[in-house]
């Protein structure tokens, strides 16, 4: 009797020992998969006339197309990210300054998978400060804005 009942106990370990090792048809989740959220704020001197372009794209040609953004407004973009391991977002911006007869713009990549990059963003929010000398990302873990990139042209 006592040999009868170890048989089905054996069977059953056995049975779960090869269905938990064997390879998963589900794509793993990234380290840092979830919900993601990037701001881009116009914080350019000159009051409300100061209008910037955005025009984004994600790596894989997803076209966000182009938005005009008044000075203290800000330009969202939300997305669920399964596996983070090459996703980004390319900004091109551009603005005028009027006092001075001048144009500012560039590509900008406002989002990737790197390390260092979601822990400023804190793993979810990535908010960026677009200036007159630049464009600033807020640091979270910090707590305060980094300048990321100057004006390309």
């Amino acid at each position: 009797m006592k040999a009868f009942l170890s048989l089905p106990i054996f069977l059953l370990l056995a049975i779960s020992t090869l269905v938990l090792s064997s390879p998963s048809s589900a794509a793993p989740l990234g380290p840092h998969s979830g919900d993601y959220l990037v701001q881009i704020r116009n914080d350019l001197s000159g009051g409300w006339a100061t209008i910037l372009e955005v025009h984004c794209k994600s790596k894989g040609g997803g076209d966000l197309g182009s938005h005009w953004i008044s000075s203290g407004e800000r330009f969202t973009v939300r997305f669920h990210n399964d596996r983070c391991v090459s996703t980004e977002y390319w900004c091109k911006l551009n603005w005028d300054e009027h006092s001075k007869s001048k144009s500012h713009g560039g590509n900008y990549r406002f989002f990737n998978c790197d390390e260092s990059f979601l822990q400023s963003c804190g793993f979810q929010e990535c908010t960026w400060k677009v200036q007159d000398d630049g464009i600033y990302l807020h640091d979270l873990h910090g707590l305060q804005d980094v300048k990321y990139y100057n004006w390309q042209t």
